[in-house]
């Protein structure tokens, strides 16, 4: 007799657990585990639905149904490569049996689909039930989840096929029954070391092997023509317009123990309860080691708060707002979910949380999820430590990590019902989650984030948005938003003496000075005058640490062409090698801080350093961008300082655009493409009327300009009900909207698509002990590898340099060398021309160009290569989208 369970697979012999026993076996320990971590913090959870052990006892009876449905020829044929079934034994078993199955004339439905076939004569049909059973045919993505779910629908769609799998699994009752007896038996001696092992028994019991007589009841109904069987099974009443984010957590809880048992990890790592051990403690004292400030304001405001409430905190740059987040998640014990839009200030937020040195947390606690994120796990090679680096990569996919910091594409696209948002849904109810630099998003970008927070409430999350510059129009909507609304916690408001201690509160710290010019004509040409101007600017500022900010790429690189002969001069921005753009932050960060040396520094940027990026210049030129966006900037100068600006010559150089009286204000269309008009308009009119006042600015200056700006009035209207407005209207949109998949979203979210290239010349320029990245870049540039294994690129590799390599080192290798791009360029000939073949591994590989493209790329980035660029794409060579929301 076959023995049915020693030799199906769910998945390729190359991968963890490949018998469907052993991934059905980790899919229900990753239940427990998951009913573990809710028991032991339960006190820190509000949230009713995950209290009750009846729901996981069925998410157990739903890991073990839902891949049964790969029982089937085509699926096993599939998981069996050539050179086993050309060899094997267990394929010749699995052929003999499934045989009845290998009909060219039937098409057989999708493995999850089968699965729910399976379901529906093993599980029982309760409502808890029919939600399961929902979350098994949906556990990856196909056609029903937008379709009505009917389980006779299905049935009719695939009526030939589902017959005959029906009629096979009844013929051969008796060796499924011993299949599930011994799959049972398995499962259950499997898990026995678990305290809550119970709920295994108590779920199996439930599906004993007798359970399959009901098989030929349902086969009679099918027969019969029956078009209603919901007494008899059923799926979960879902309403698109109107989300069950009860049973989204469910699915959520269901994909995260499928896909964590695939990859072999942890569904949740670390103990909340230690994670913020000692964190009050280490903050204090590196407050302390900067010795301009001596106590824990941020405590002191905590103490005073009602900790179940959700927060916004309105305080100054660089004034301590990570570290009043970092103790309100220490009060609250959950999972920490901390975003930021911008990549570069999320890599270094990244450093700074887990620094051996005086990090706030221990290094195996914090994960880093954006499309970057691989690199920063690999900085240096850990010979024998592979598998390391691969669990701690796919945990952060599976957000399993106790402190993650992330973009905010990752966790609040949830309100756009894609595919997939399930997983992301379901650890709202344990997490703390941190919105950092809120003032970065436009009116459709606040609407889904304000829905979101929406769904985050419900759901009985807590959230804290911490900003310097919060905008007026976001006031009401967290007000407004779930039953008791958001505190504002605004530092202006404080007394005197708590705002006297509040690092860069009093400290007058900007003096503007406005000059009404562009310093690009319309077709993002250097003006001669405003060459002239930026190079009196630069002598000037020739002792001093200089930051010139520009709107976007192109005219960044300009720049940095005309000046990079000058001395220390510095190219940032997102088009970068990453590699480079690393190695270039890390130096930028060293000349700045060594005092002693006394070396100056003209750092050339975009915006990827606007927020949250702990350097401190002495003066920047920049050139206009909306008010709330000018104040970030602004923050990098003066930073940590402990007196007032002392220096009558200003500090912050604004290149504000053309204004001819009552004509509208020039500025460049690069600059239009990126930031909202009407409010550069208005922000110019504000920063006019400052530049009067020759004082210096502290905090509450800015914050008051902010306040004007968006008082200013356009038809008639206040600019702040436009934006009301804007994102009321989008608010409503969003009601009846839902996009399939992830990426989707991702588009609506950020307007341009980034997708990444290779670029396998640039690693000659790199000494490589053994020639790895040599030989790997062969391997790149060789189409017929297109789409060859890790693992025959691994022995190769080996063959070659005698290097042993895996492939998250090559992932490392391929992440270094590769360059964001907008979309855009994917779709010009210029770009296609350069490429051998489209992709290898999620990248262009990006090799038909010259030595001095490569010498270029190097240097200034991929822009520096594209220069003929029609009228209407200028919008597209934005900085702002693609750096700050990846």
């Amino acid at each position: 007799m076959v023995k049915l369970i020693d030799v199906l697979r769910a998945k390729s012999r190359d991968q963890e657990n490949y018998l469907l026993k052993e991934h059905l076996k980790e899919a229900v320990k990753r239940t427990l585990q998951l009913h573990e971590f809710i028991g032991e913090n339960k006190d820190s959870f509000n949230y009713n639905i995950v209290k009750n052990d009846g729901i996981f006892e069925k998410l157990v009876i739903a890991t073990i149904l839902h891949d049964l449905g790969k029982i089937d020829y085509s699926f096993q044929k599939k998981v069996f490569d050539r050179d086993e079934r050309k060899s094997s034994g267990d394929w010749e078993k699995v052929k003999t049996f499934l045989k009845p199955l290998n009909n060219p004339e039937i098409r057989y439905p999708r493995h999850e689909i089968l699965s729910t076939i399976w379901s529906t004569f093993l599980m029982e049909n309760t409502k808890l039930d029919s939600a399961m059973r929902t979350a098994i045919l949906l556990h990856h993505y196909n056609e029903y989840f937008i379709a009505e779910k009917d389980l006779m629908e299905i049935v009719f769609n695939y009526r030939k096929s589902i017959a005959s799998y029906l009629k096979f699994i009844s013929t051969n009752s008796d060796i499924f029954q011993e299949f599930l007896s011994s799959l049972f038996e398995y499962i259950e001696e499997e898990t026995k070391g678990f305290s809550n092992s119970e709920i295994v028994i108590k779920a199996i019991k439930s599906l004993e092997p007798s359970n399959m007589d009901k098989l030929d009841l349902l086969i009679e109904k099918i027969d019969s023509h029956e078009d209603d069987i919901s007494e008899f099974a059923e799926f979960y009443d879902i309403d698109n317009d109107n989300p069950d984010y009860d049973f989204l957590v469910l699915l959520g809880f269901l994909r995260r123990c499928d896909y964590s048992s695939s990859g072999g990890v942890d569904i949740e790592r670390g103990e909340l309860k230690t994670v913020f051990d000692g964190l009050s403690e280490t903050i204090e004292k590196n407050i302390a080691k900067d010795k301009t400030e001596i106590y824990l304001w941020q405590k002191d405001v905590l103490k005073t708060i009602n900790s179940d409430k959700s927060l916004v905190l309105v305080a100054p740059t660089g004034s301590g707002k990570t570290e009043f987040a970092l103790l309100w998640a220490e009060i609250n014990k959950r999972k920490l979910i901390y975003t930021l839009p911008l990549r570069v200030a999320l890599n270094d937020l990244f450093s700074r949380f887990r620094n051996s040195k005086d990090g706030y947390f221990n290094g195996e606690d914090v994960d880093i999820l954006h499309s970057t994120a691989f690199i920063e796990y690999i900085k240096e090679e850990k010979e024998g430590n592979d598998l390391d680096i691969d669990k701690m990569m796919t945990s952060t996919q599976m957000i399993s990590s106790p402190i993650l910091l992330t973009t905010p594409d990752q966790v609040f696209l949830t309100s756009l019902n894609y595919y997939g948002s399930d997983k992301v849904i379901s650890v709202y109810p344990f997490s703390s989650i941190v919105i950092d630099e809120i003032q970065t998003y436009n009116e459709e970008m606040a609407a889904i984030i304000i829905k979101t927070l929406e769904i985050i409430h419900k759901l009985k999350g807590k959230i804290l948005i911490i900003t310097a510059t919060f905008p007026p129009y976001y006031e009401n909507y967290f007000n407004e938003l779930g039953e008791d609304g958001f505190k504002i916690i605004d530092v202006a408001k404080f007394d005197e003496t708590t705002k006297s201690k509040i690092k860069n509160f009093n400290l007058k710290r900007h003096k503007i000075a406005v000059l009404e010019k562009s310093l690009f004509d319309s077709d993002l040409k250097l003006k001669k005058d405003s060459e002239s101007e930026l190079n009196k600017l630069i002598e000037d500022f020739k002792n001093e640490n200089l930051f010139i900010i520009l709107n976007n790429v192109k005219k960044a690189i300009k720049i940095y062409e005309n000046l990079k002969n000058k001395g220390n001069i510095y190219l940032l921005h997102s088009r970068l090698i990453e590699k480079e753009k690393r190695r270039r932050i890390k130096e930028i960060k060293e000349k700045i801080e060594d005092k002693e040396k006394k070396e100056k520094v003209i750092v050339i940027s975009t915006q990827i350093v606007e927020a949250s990026v702990d350097l401190d210049f002495d003066a920047m030129i920049t050139e206009i961008s909306t008010i709330d966006s000018q104040i970030q900037r602004w923050g990098r100068v003066y930073r940590n300082r402990v007196v007032d600006y002392p220096e009558d010559k200003s500090n912050i150089i604004i290149f504000s655009g053309e204004k001819i009286e009552d004509e509208p204000l020039k500025v460049d269309r690069g600059t239009r493409a990126i930031y909202d008009y009407k409010v550069i308009e208005k922000t110019f009119e504000v920063l006019k009327e400052h530049k009067i006042n020759s004082n210096a600015l502290d905090y509450e200056d800015e914050r008051e300009m902010i306040k004007e700006v968006f008082e200013k009035e356009i038809n008639g209207v206040k600019l702040k009900e436009i934006y009301e407005k804007g994102i009321q209207k989008n608010l409503d949109y969003l009601n009846y909207f839902t996009v399939e998949k992830k990426s989707q979203a991702q588009r609506l979210f950020r307007t341009i698509a980034g997708v990444n290239a290779v670029i396998p010349n640039l690693m000659k320029y790199e000494k490589d002990d053994l020639n790895v990245k040599k030989e790997f870049a062969k391997i790149l540039n060789n189409s017929e590898n297109r789409k060859v294994s890790w693992k025959k690129i691994e022995e190769e590799i080996l063959k070659l340099t005698g290097k042993k390599v895996n492939k998250w080192d090559l992932k490392k290798i391929l992440y270094e060398y590769s360059v964001s791009i907008p979309i855009f360029y994917s779709e010009k000939n210029d770009f296609l021309d350069k490429i051998t073949f489209p992709e290898f591994k999620g990248f262009y590989v990006l090799n038909q160009l010259t030595e001095d493209e490569l010498k270029s790329i190097y240097e200034c980035g991929i822009d520096s290569i594209f220069e003929k660029l029609e009228n209407d794409e200028i919008s597209e060579l934005v900085d702002f989208e693609d750096d700050n929301i990846v």
